[in-house]
């Protein structure tokens, strides 16, 4: 911040930009604004300081700087960060306190490790952060694989304000008893320590949990089983059942997550605060690694050793027995609770709060939140280099300590008459907000696959319409070869960087970015095995926001292969702006429970979910859906031979051919809502 504020040229005046250097690589464009000097309360004397307005991607920082050059206070409202220089604390002012929002006026008191036993006798490490005061106070779970004492912040938080917070080590899991297996013992584990706590003596017996992404998802399998001192949840980025996003997406392996995850479990990368532990798992060539066949023994390559969860996960690939304690969502429809989903357009567990919210339907109090955001509990405004504005950023911290005080503590702050359902549109960079998800002004549209038979690659035929394909219309055609898969675009990975690229690299210098983008389009161009259909540039602005699904017919030479469809803005230079992607694995299109193989050269009709977004199309930008048999490595190919695809090592090629005229009709179903004049 210093060395920005000395940057400064005061001769050219207003506001300037510089490049700021982060290690260990990356370059990014950081705005600088005087705002003016004014003297402060400092202690007992007042001070002259002047103040900066530092200009981040996504963040504005307030830098206050004395006459000597030193920066002694900097606020990051977004972030509920702030940095103070020892001797200027009285910068630090309280934020304002709503009248019905809890305070932190309570000193805490910390317990470590209470050993909480469950039904089987295994006793599960927990922290307890009290508040120190007499009486009882509502309870707030959180159970993490991740290590307990990484949740320190968030116990500290709700306990200052009158919560007192369980935070425990899941089941094998660092300070606990007994064996981890992911998934598995959730529920009763979930269900044993809501009701060890909701009969303690400091305990009023109501109970709540938070927690994201694998501490969402503890909260639903928990839930599911309705243990009666539950009264609430906040389940942020929670994935569905395990058979919906992983280590299964309708029955296609994500190869890249799964071993990816089982690599920071096993590595306990998550409590190593050096970032060393997950440095060395970035640092795998997993473009090379993932190559090898058969996917099954990736463990030993990648872990080191066999993992017996691994292998579970592998030798059950249909939603059967073994997945059954791991599933809730045909559960939920007993479950009556206040629900505060939360999650973004582009998290990786998104589909998550889609499902979840749809089993949920009918329930009262099921509130859904979703942003411009990735797989994060905080809100933000910037994916990749788009900035979605100020607006974007909404205290979500706020709003979840507002839903624990109305339905832990039953304070009336009128949490539960507000819109139940806010979603934000990129683009347009505004909320809507409703009662219901979809929203009810959501007309459900159409837009058609057609072509004139070649939309293979950006330079093909292919066209997206609103009309209905006509009688006759010529199909496309091409050939999925395992032995050469069709690549995930978005990850950058070209047979020329094979050797010295990992699978996720950033690209914050120019360069690299330009060659980022590049790369997305020169696959789209070059590989025979994408079909590409774009709309025309619009003429008019489309804004569309909420689930997205596609009906696909398509009919393969193969007993058995896999189905990939992602949607995507093209803007007027024509970088790529990816927004949902579904896939399914051809034998389960009737049942995720039963495998069903193909007959060959017949057509079937499937069925795909998109997940969610919300966006507003420009006029002059396009739509562009893209059709393949694979993404790799982000998802385990299929051989298209029938067998066991994680298994075995024999592949054959399959003539992949999708039809789109008036007796298939394959198309993607937009969510598609007419925005207000003003916001």
């Amino acid at each position: 911040m210093r060395l920005a504020v000395d940057a400064y040229d005061k001769t050219v005046g207003g506001k300037q930009t510089l490049p700021l250097f982060v290690v260990p690589s990356a370059v990014l464009e950081l705005t600088i604004e005087p705002m003016g000097e004014a003297e402060h309360g400092i202690g007992k004397t007042d001070e002259l300081l002047a103040q900066w307005t530092l200009g981040l991607p996504g963040v504005d920082v307030s830098v206050f700087v004395d006459g000597s050059g030193k920066v002694v206070f900097a606020d990051v409202p977004a972030q509920h960060g702030a940095y103070v220089r020892e001797g200027y604390e009285a910068m630090l002012r309280p934020s304002a306190v709503a009248p019905l929002l809890s305070a932190p006026t309570f000193e805490v008191s910390v317990e470590t490790n209470v050993m909480v036993a469950m039904r089987d006798g295994v006793a599960l490490a927990t922290d307890l952060y009290k508040p120190v005061g007499d009486g009882a106070f509502p309870v707030i779970l959180i159970r993490t694989p991740y290590g307990k004492q990484m949740s320190e912040l968030e116990g500290r938080y709700y306990a200052r304000r009158g919560y007192l917070v369980a935070v425990q080590d899941c089941r094998g899991r660092f300070a606990s008893e007994g064996v981890w297996e992911p998934f598995m013992n959730e529920p009763a584990d979930g269900y044993d320590t809501i009701e060890w706590l909701g009969v303690q003596p400091w305990s009023t017996g109501k109970v709540g949990m938070i927690g994201a992404s694998y501490v969402g998802w503890v909260q639903w399998w928990a839930a599911r089983d309705r243990p009666p001192h539950l009264a609430t949840i906040i389940p942020n980025v929670a994935p569905p059942d395990p058979f919906y996003n992983i280590p299964y997406e309708y029955g296609t392996f994500f190869l890249l997550g799964a071993i990816w995850w089982a690599d920071i479990l096993e590595a306990e990368a998550t409590v190593d605060v050096s970032g060393e532990a997950m440095r060395k798992i970035g640092d795998k060539k997993y473009a090379l690694l993932l190559q090898h066949l058969p996917v099954i023994d990736l463990d030993e390559l990648l872990l080191g050793k066999q993992n017996k969860y691994w292998r579970d996960w592998i030798a059950h690939p249909n939603n059967d027995e073994y997945w059954e304690p791991a599933n809730f969502l045909e559960r939920l429809g007993a479950l009556d609770i206040p629900v505060f989903n939360q999650s973004g357009w582009f998290d990786g567990d998104g589909i998550g709060s889609k499902l979840n919210t749809r089993a949920m339907a009918g329930h009262k109090l099921q509130k859904l939140v979703l942003g411009a955001w990735g797989h994060t509990d905080r809100a933000g405004r910037m994916i990749g280099e788009r900035d979605f504005g100020p607006d974007a950023i909404i205290d979500l911290q706020r709003d979840y300590l507002r839903w624990f005080d109305h339905f832990l503590k039953g304070v009336d702050n009128g949490i539960d008459r507000e819109p139940l359902v806010s979603i934000f549109v990129m683009g347009s960079n505004l909320w809507l907000h409703g009662d219901t998800y979809p929203l009810p002004q959501t007309q459900p549209t159409k837009l058609y696959l057609s072509s004139g038979g070649h939309a293979n690659t950006s330079n093909g035929d292919g066209a997206l319409v609103f009309d209905a394909p006509a009688n006759g219309a010529p199909s496309d055609v091409y050939v999925y070869d395992p032995g050469d898969p069709t690549p995930s675009p978005e990850l950058y990975i070209g047979a020329e960087d094979l050797e010295e690229t990992d699978t996720v690299r950033e690209f914050a210098v120019e360069e690299e970015k330009e060659r980022h983008r590049a790369y997305y389009a020169s696959v789209d161009a070059a590989r025979e095995d994408i079909l590409v259909y774009d709309t025309p540039a619009l003429e008019t602005a489309l804004t569309f926001a909420g689930p997205v699904e596609a009906v696909l017919y398509a009919s393969s030479s193969a007993k058995d292969t896999d189905w990939f469809m992602r949607l995507s803005e093209v803007d007027a230079k024509g970088a790529i702006f990816p927004l949902v992607e579904g896939k399914i694995r051809a034998r389960f299109r009737e049942s995720l429970k039963t495998q069903t193989m193909l007959e060959p050269g017949t057509v079937y009709e499937y069925h795909l979910d998109l997940w969610q977004t919300g966006i507003t199309i420009p006029v002059g930008n396009t739509l562009r859906v893209e059709v393949a048999s694979a993404s790799f490595p982000s998802f385990s190919r299929n051989l298209n031979t029938g067998g066991h695809n994680e298994t075995e090592t024999e592949f054959m090629s399959a003539t992949q051919t999708i039809w789109h005229d008036a007796k298939y009709p394959s198309h993607v179903l937009l969510p598609v809502i007419e925005l207000p004049n003003e916001p």
